[in-house]
């Protein structure tokens, strides 16, 4: 017998959502709760009672959920649910139980969402009720709650947030990003070109070069096709991703006590700590080589974050996060998009009448040679549908990524408690009959109108909808795997069948004449002030003839950090220049390529850091030195003496790096050092070295190379005598960077293919002698040149000075927080002086470059002048004007064009060291002293013009007086 309040319920059904679930589920007496003596009482009163009944246990009442398949014992509905095809079983079910039902996954109570309505309502119009997501215990146990995809609550919040921005600023949704996708197009037609028509799999090709597009994001660089750990990447992604949708791992999720049962769970974990181990790895590598100033993807800007928020101690960016959102986005960066374009590869073959119909479409569109521009899409509708059809039918998330509600939530007529799992069956909303004409075929006219025109389909959510779409459910990120999927699709398409790359072009400039190219359009002394004039009437990218030789010239700042830091790979190699080819053949750090280089490189910056750079242990070193550079310059007495007095302090904190020591200022070595470096700076700026670069088969009768070349043994000669000394004295706690190659050297005795020879050894450490002095040292000439040019700004320095450091002590590197006029000067001296107009790189790839070719090896030479005259990013670019660096209200405020010491992979390996000097140096030398102009000059006889190129921009050789403050 039907209790009396069924009637009731029945009779309301549309008069409340609790009402309405009563309704729906019929409560006999044999089935309905047993109410209290007094409720059953008043239960002929009518319904009003059990109305109110309802609602004190709404929480628990078995009206709640949406009807669906009578669960059995233990295994729940898993008997109507084919485990390899879960969601063909579900769209079965939602056709007998309506767009919303429940299924039993074993114990686990699942409520599944069908149709375009139900889900859009659900993911748009409550959006934060669904907004969680499900506690999935194979994510549990791998993630443990950590990273975007799987994590909760706030620290879901602020990853997401923290991910959506750092993408955004690496380039992803913008044009930055389609460069670097054409880039990859090219490496993958390559390669499809290399099978000559002949069949070959392409899954992993496919997979890599999705993969690279992410990874270029994330690492700051691509990975090689053949390279065997990326292909072991891939390999165990793709495994997890095929055990993550096998009938075990289901089961394990449906039944976690009985895990022990399952190898795929197993399997998968393993995957997962390989692939962690390998980041782990990469981090280490990133950290060694971190610098805030040179992010190179995402993991760098975790990094930073990371290192700002180290006193938080309720941080989110701990390791942990690092590591799963990296592993998130990597995978997320690689198996949708692959998969898809795999799909549309194997629906072209199936069907080549639309295969030909959008080619033809883009032989009107695209010229021949060209590649496709996401803003092609617009002229190519057909193929713009045949691309989103292509998404529609291969359905490759057909159950998106469960949700979970955040809170009780009433949705259409049904009380959904907190904290249930909701699976949003996107295959439902792709094949929904009342959008689609036929959603079982493959059919491009659903996106094209009657004029044949695209057309946009609401019911198209391949990537789901909502707060929790894209970057969250291991899908499609913003546009940027959509902007990639529709450049690599339609790119494929166009080449691998038959379009030949045959007129890539390189960036226009001034034609070259006969011989000498556009050496007659340089002033060879100052190419940098050249090259801008250039740049002027061609732009920021364009090609200049040095002789016989083509160079890609980059100006400005946008063009310059383009290059070096969204193409780091694409622009890290140094171009064979002969003279640096016959003083280090190949070996070092500074004109080294490829492994040797990478190998050095990392070497060389941990090696330096262990020695102090950066650290308290080498301010100490430089405040000691600081002390004597002012006792020399007290012995002036206030007479005149010369700016290249400066040079010996900076030069003997390098040195203290590389020897283990330093030199009294008047020992024979040092200043026999000092001589040679300053000769060998200077003939390297010399215009007949520069033709002897331009034509290198004319050294038999020139002169300067020759002359270079021998003071650089002269060099040699020293250094090899320190080494020497460093391996009769063989210690693993090194006391130099010399100690550390020659330790080095001694572990790899062994080791066949080491690159710790003895070549390389005494390449890294001139590097570092020639580098490590002349740019500090010369910067700091200019510094106190500067302020004797413009004694206001030197007086208000002091004055601030003043007001941090008490008299008697000496400023700390730590201070420069409390000076910012005094930090916001020395930051324009090296802007101003713009002391290293550029070094040379070269493509390490063929390369797309906006919009242009750039085969692999060809010279390039980034502007660093023009970067800091750019009159788009400072105020008055040709000025000194220390304000570039102050906002409105006095405050230190960093730049993003401030780049002295380059950026990109090759940035400079000692900026830490050189900052920590500069400002310890100048700091301490105007507490002490006011630089004035010598008696009977004024200070604007002071020449601030470059007498001659060195290697560096030099000032004048120019006297200054040096007055005791008060």
């Amino acid at each position: 017998m039907a209790l009396p309040w069924k009637r009731h319920c029945a009779m309301t059904s549309s008069d409340s959502d609790i009402s309405t679930g009563c309704a729906k589920n019929d409560i006999t007496a044999a089935s309905a709760p047993a109410l209290p003596w007094h409720l059953q009482a008043l239960c002929h009163h009518g319904g009003l009672v059990a109305f109110i009944y309802f609602l004190t246990r709404s929480k628990k009442s078995i009206c709640s959920l949406p009807p669906g398949p009578p669960p059995l014992p233990l295994i729940g509905n898993l008997n109507v649910v084919d485990l390899k095809k879960p969601f063909q079983s579900l769209m079965e079910l939602s056709e007998k139980y309506g767009n919303i039902f429940t299924v039993h996954f074993g114990p686990r109570k699942t409520v599944v969402l069908a149709g375009y309505e139900t889900i859009k309502d659900a993911l748009l119009n409550h959006a934060e009720e669904f907004g969680e997501r499900a506690e999935i215990p194979i994510f549990r146990k791998t993630t443990h709650g950590n990273g975007i995809a799987f994590s909760h609550g706030e620290l879901w919040k602020t990853m997401r947030r923290f991910t959506l921005s750092t993408l955004r600023d690496f380039g992803v949704g913008k044009k930055t990003i389609e460069v670097r996708i054409l880039e990859e197009l090219n490496f993958l037609i390559n390669y499809f070109e290399s099978h000559q028509g002949k069949p070959f799999d392409t899954k992993v090709i496919l997979n890599s070069a999705v993969s690279n597009i992410i990874c270029s994001i994330l690492f700051g660089e691509r990975f090689e096709y053949e390279d065997p750990i990326f292909l072991a990447l891939l390999k165990l992604l793709n495994e997890n991703t095929k055990l993550l949708g096998s009938p075990m791992v289901q089961l394990y999720n449906f039944y976690p006590s009985l895990g022990f049962l399952f190898g795929a769970p197993k399997t998968v974990l393993r995957n997962v700590d390989e692939l962690n181990a390998f980041l782990e790895k990469f981090f280490k590598e990133h950290r060694q080589e971190f610098n805030e100033n040179n992010l190179t993807g995402f993991v760098d800007a975790f990094l930073m974050k990371q290192q700002q928020e180290s006193r938080n101690s309720h941080t989110h960016f701990h390791n942990e996060n690092l590591l799963f959102s990296t592993l998130d986005l990597f995978a997320a960066g690689t198996e949708t998009t692959s998969t898809t374009v795999r799909w549309g590869l194997l629906l072209m073959m199936k069907y080549p009448e639309i295969q030909r119909r959008i080619q033809e479409e883009m032989d009107q569109v695209i010229e021949p040679g060209q590649m496709p521009m996401l803003e092609d899409r617009k002229k190519l509708p057909y193929t713009d549908a045949v691309i989103h059809e292509i998404q529609r039918f291969s359905n490759i998330v057909p159950m998106s990524v469960s949700r979970s509600t955040s809170t009780d939530v009433n949705f259409r007529g049904y009380m959904i408690p907190k904290g249930i799992e909701v699976i949003p069956l996107l295959t439902s909303v792709l094949k929904d009959k009342s959008h689609w004409e036929t959603p079982d075929q493959f059919n491009p006219s659903h996106f094209l109108d009657a004029d044949g025109s695209f057309t946009r389909k609401e019911a198209f959510i391949p990537f789901s909808i909502g707060i929790e779409n894209g970057l969250s459910t291991l899908g499609h990120f913003d546009p940027t795997f959509t902007r990639s999927y529709t450049i690599l699709k339609p790119g494929a398409f166009y080449f691998s069948t038959g379009s030949k790359n045959s007129t890539f072009k390189l960036p226009p400039g001034p034609p070259p004449l006969p011989i000498i190219g556009n050496l007659h359009l340089l002033d060879i002394r100052r190419q940098d002030k050249s090259l801008l004039k250039l740049a002027e009437k061609y732009g920021p990218v364009f090609t200049l003839h040095f002789g016989s030789q083509k160079a890609v010239v980059l100006t400005g700042y946008e063009a310059v950090k383009e290059a070096l830091v969204n193409f780091t790979d694409e622009f890290v190699d140094r171009p064979p220049i002969p003279i640096f080819e016959q003083i280090q053949h190949g070996n070092g750090v500074f004109f080294s390529n490829g492994e040797l280089w990478r190998t050095t490189r990392r070497f060389t910056v941990s090696s330096m850091r262990n020695l102090g750079m950066g650290k308290k242990l080498i301010e100490e070193k430089i405040l000691e030195e600081l002390h004597l550079l002012i006792e020399t310059i007290k012995s002036s007495r206030g007479e005149p003496f010369s700016l290249k007095s400066f040079n010996a302090a900076p030069t003997n904190i390098t040195f203290l790096m590389l020897f283990g020591d330093r030199f009294d200022y008047k020992d024979a070595t040092f200043v026999t050092l000092l001589r040679l470096i300053d000769e060998v700076m200077v003939l390297l700026g010399s215009p007949f070295l520069h033709f002897f670069n331009f034509y290198p088969f004319l050294g038999l009768f020139l002169k300067t190379h020759k002359i270079l070349l021998k003071k650089v043994e002269d060099v040699r000669i020293i250094l090899r005598n320190y080494i020497q000394i460093s391996r009769q004295d063989l210690s693993e706690n090194s006391q130099s960077y010399i100690d550390a190659l020659v330790f080095k050297q001694h572990k790899e005795t062994n080791k066949k293919d080491s690159l710790f020879r003895d070549e390389n050894i005494i390449a890294s450490v001139l590097d570092l002698v020639m580098a490590g002095t002349e740019t500090t040292a010369t910067t700091l000439q200019w510094a106190i040149l500067l302020m004797m040019k413009y004694p206001e700004i030197q007086k208000k320095v002091q004055e601030e000075i003043g007001t941090v450091v008490q008299s008697g002590s000496q400023a700390t590197y730590e201070d420069r927080i409390n000076m910012p006029f005094t930090n916001a000067v020395i930051h324009e001296v090296q802007r101003f002086i713009t002391l290293l107009p550029h070094v040379p790189r070269c493509t390490s790839v063929d390369t797309h470059f906006r919009g242009y070719f750039l085969p692999k090896g060809i010279t390039v030479i980034p502007s660093l002048t023009s970067v800091l005259l750019d009159k788009t990013q400072w105020e008055t670019p040709h000025e000194f004007n220390p304000n570039h660096f102050l906002d409105a209200d006095g405050k230190f405020v960093k730049k993003e064009a401030f780049l002295p010491f380059s950026t990109g992979r090759r940035n400079c390996i000692g900026e830490s060291l050189a900052k920590m000097e500069l400002f310890l140096f100048f700091v301490g030398l105007l507490q002490t002293f006011t630089f004035q102009p010598p008696p009977g000059v004024t200070e604007s006889d002071l020449d601030l013009a470059v007498p001659q190129t060195t290697f560096t921009l030099r000032p004048q050789p120019q006297s200054a007086c040096a007055v005791l403050c008060e």
